[in-house]
């Protein structure tokens, strides 16, 4: 059987480029997916907490945080002396704190949230807002409009990947349908596969050159059966192409 025949050059080539495009979209959607993780670890916002606020009614003040708001994931409590034994350890500030009789940092409430909460709401405190015992909320606004931004991009390449995961399983199915329908051998559907496969590595191993000579962070090549995706990418496309070559042959 001659591989190289027409056919089967249009199969080779067809999943190539399947295989490519895979190859670009699942390193897209890796290297969004890292980068909002990174981004992620600096959003916490920060609950000011009135001077007249007791001591004994903070843990219960935590409670009641946690309590009218479940995105809320953790909070860490920094009383006002760690607040002033941080401060110190910036030798600019300490000499102004050296020079105040009474230690003029608030306690306060570290609170980290749900991604559901950084993505939906514009002020993730937003249920905080108007308790006396609360001075001031602060977060990192530019944070969690890059972490909005890269959510949004890594939900549009998901939709956008199953949109075309799907279009290309329809095609795969009409293609051994054809296929199946025309008698065509079991040799034929075998060499298509193995064409698209074929096709599918190769596709892969130049992504991965070509982001190895840029030096690229390879981590969006990881985990590691993420390789397999774009031969069966390829595999799948070669079916549709070999149903349709074995129907153009009758």
């Amino acid at each position: 059987m001659n591989v190289w025949r027409p056919g089967h050059l249009h199969v080779l080539i067809t999943s190539f480029v399947i295989g490519l495009f895979a190859s670009v979209l699942i390193g897209l959607q890796q290297a969004l997916a890292k980068a909002e993780a990174s981004v992620k670890n600096s959003l916490s916002a920060v609950v000011f907490l009135q001077d007249a606020e007791p001591d004994r009614d903070l843990a219960a003040l935590a409670d009641t945080f946690k309590a009218q708001d479940p995105e809320i994931v953790s909070i860490t409590f920094t009383s006002k002396d760690q607040a002033l034994q941080e401060a110190m350890k910036d030798p600019h500030l300490a000499k102004s704190l050296m020079l105040l009789k009474a230690n003029p940092l608030p306690a306060s409430f570290q609170l980290r949230y749900s991604d559901r909460a950084w993505w939906e709401r514009f002020e993730p405190a937003e249920t905080l807002r108007g308790q006396s015992a609360i001075q001031e909320i602060r977060w990192d606004a530019q944070a969690h409009s890059v972490f909005r931004s890269l959510r949004g991009w890594r939900l549009w390449t998901l939709r956008f990947s199953a949109f075309m995961g799907l279009i290309l399983g329809v095609w795969a199915f009409i293609g051994l349908y054809r296929f199946l329908s025309l008698h065509g051998k079991a040799p034929e559907l075998l060499m298509g596969l193995g064409l698209g496969w074929a096709g599918g590595a190769l596709a892969w191993g130049l992504w991965s050159m070509g982001l190895r000579s840029i030096k690229a962070d390879l981590s969006v090549l990881q985990p590691f059966w993420v390789w397999l995706l774009p031969m069966a990418a390829g595999a799948v496309a070669a079916l549709c192409c070999f149903g349709l070559e074995v129907r153009r042959a009758d």
